[in-house]
């Protein structure tokens, strides 16, 4: 799946979103592009619950069509 996150804007950003996905999946592989300000996972676990996660953390993220 892949998740937009337009707020995501540095590395730092990066880094508090990777662990919003790990906590959720730890075994999930993440890919984050700053640049284009996307969250490339692989996991089983459901959007909602990833999006949730980021969420908590202070960013809005969204599915990217």
């Amino acid at each position: 799946m892949e998740l937009e996150v337009k707020d995501m804007t540095c590395g730092h950003c990066a880094s508090v979103v990777t662990k919003a996905v790990k906590d959720v999946d730890a075994q999930a592989k993440v890919e984050i592009d700053i640049t284009a300000r996307t969250v490339r996972i692989e996991s089983a676990c459901e959007a909602s619950e990833f999006i949730s996660a980021i969420r908590i953390e202070g960013y809005s993220p969204s599915v990217r069509a």
